[in-house]
């Protein structure tokens, strides 16, 4: 079994993208139902997180991984 503070690491996937590209991801996560709701965190440095289950973070970072655009998941 997961430890609680486990679960809380898969519920918040805080990452950076190009300011510009921000509503693409947004709009990429609306469309798959229930994965993740993206929220941005500074619009100007393009800082969001994408807030997810510990059921879907997989699928959410898959969807990261593969997105249209350059995600990085290191400097967030």
């Amino acid at each position: 079994m997961e430890s609680w503070l486990t679960m809380i690491d898969k519920e918040v996937i805080k990452c950076r993208v190009n300011p510009i590209h921000i509503n693409i991801l947004n709009r990429i996560f609306e469309g798959m139902d229930g994965i993740g709701i993206v929220s941005t965190i500074d619009p100007k440095e393009g800082l969001i997180r994408v807030l997810v289950t510990p059921d879907t973070y997989d699928d959410a970072m898959t969807i990261i991984e593969n997105a249209p655009c350059p995600v990085d998941l290191s400097e967030a």
